[in-house]
């Protein structure tokens, strides 16, 4: 699977935001509206809704080597401070997050 330059745009303001502003952000913000409208906004369980894209944001990571690298673009990468929703719906978003579940399941089986 192959990310549009908008989607990895946007999941890498995500993935950055997560790791670098624990999960609060614009992205976040994006992300809870548009595709998790019921998630909740204090307590427990409240960043779960974050997580579900973690397929799609690991698509990000696949081509680093090494520890350092993940790292210097995760912790160390400049925020999107103007990130922008990819999806036309929140079905599209689905169908893209079902698509990388898929890829990345391959990708893990051994050979």
């Amino acid at each position: 699977m192959t990310l549009t330059p908008k989607e990895a745009r946007f999941l890498t303001a995500l993935a950055r935001e997560q790791n670098q502003t624990g999960c609060r952000g614009l992205a976040h913000d994006l992300l809870r509206a548009r595709a998790y409208p019921g998630a909740l906004r204090t307590g427990p369980g409240s960043l779960a809704f974050s997580y579900e894209a973690v397929p799609l944001t690991a698509l990000l990571l696949r081509d680093f080597t090494d520890l350092a690298q993940i790292d210097e673009f995760l912790c160390r990468g400049e925020l999107t401070p103007d990130p922008v929703w990819p999806w036309a719906d929140a079905d599209e978003y689905r169908a893209r997050l079902e698509e990388a579940r898929r890829a990345t399941a391959v990708a893990a089986t051994p050979r």
